[in-house]
């Protein structure tokens, strides 16, 4: 008697607690073909995501391996900036190409086995790699357009960059696309120093011109001329002596930049506040423009 108890008693608990699937539990391994990912959620489509987030962390996991044994090519700032942009372009892999092999609900969740074709991942990788390589263009710029768009393409092959690690994870050579991404960087390297600008202002010529060598090479031999025109205004309001400024910047286009400095001691204190809010506002508008870091 005591025996049938014990059998209806763990009938009663499978019964009341269902089991995830087999195929569930046992996922089938990968294949030379194949990314296999099961897993659950509490809808199907978050199930899907769930799932493809799995493949995509076992990605990350193979580029990681193989990046940190890759020797010498880059140096620490690079390295770093590389390994951080791989992890958040595997994180947006396009797995369009998965496909749904078994789903069941139990209850209130949802699981889902699915699979990922390896060659249709890499062939949309290498076409989106590819379309990226074709839509570099240097011709037909002017001189500080020019500079400006060779930074954003040293800023967009750290994207490229991680694409193609991704490819190589994948199993495919990638010292062509290698050997690409370092002539695109020497071609847009060698503008941004070869191509030098004078500043021409009327007032804070050293913080206009520390600000701008940061990003371009100033010569005062050059033709090529970056305008400022600043306008200051002072005030003394409530015993605090104000200096109010507006420069009115010519780089690819006007650029308008605000700025003010006050102080309780003179005009003269209130003019160098003025001055350092002058330089951190250029700065943070050259970085917007030219978006990258400084070299």
């Amino acid at each position: 008697m005591k025996k049938w108890l014990v059998i209806l008693t763990i009938f009663f608990i499978s019964c009341t607690n269902p089991q995830p699937p087999k195929w569930y539990i046992n996922t089938p391994s990968d294949t030379p073909n194949f990314f296999y990912a099961s897993a659950e959620g509490y809808t199907k489509e978050n199930a899907i995501k769930n799932a493809l987030n799995d493949i995509a962390s076992r990605i990350n996991v193979k580029i990681s391996s193989n990046f940190i044994i890759n020797k010498g090519i880059h140096n620490q700032k690079t390295y770093n900036e590389i390994y951080q942009q791989i992890n958040t372009q595997v994180n947006d892999i396009n797995f369009n190409n998965y496909e749904i092999l078994k789903t069941k609900k139990e209850d209130d969740k949802y699981y889902v086995l699915l699979r990922v074709n390896k060659q249709k991942l890499i062939q949309n990788l290498k076409t989106k790699i590819q379309i990226s390589f074709t839509n570099i263009n240097f011709n037909n710029q002017n001189q500080i357009n020019s500079v400006i768009y060779a930074y954003k393409i040293l800023h967009r092959l750290k994207k490229l960059k991680s694409e193609i690690f991704i490819l190589e994870s994948l199993g495919l050579n990638i010292s062509n696309y290698i050997d690409k991404l370092k002539n695109i960087e020497t071609k847009a390297m060698n503008i941004i120093l070869n191509t030098p600008f004078k500043i021409k202002t009327n007032m804070f010529k050293n913080q206009t011109i520390e600000a701008f060598s940061k990003y371009i090479v100033i010569s005062e031999n050059s033709a090529n001329v970056i305008k400022i025109k600043i306008d200051i205004q002072k005030y003394y309001l409530f015993e605090n002596f104000i200096i109010k400024g507006k420069a009115l910047i010519y780089i690819d286009r006007p650029y308008t930049v605000t700025f003010l400095g006050q102080s309780v001691s003179s005009y003269k204190e209130a003019e160098a506040f003025a001055k350092e809010e002058y330089k951190l506002r250029l700065l943070k508008l050259l970085h917007k423009i030219f978006k990258f870091s400084v070299f």
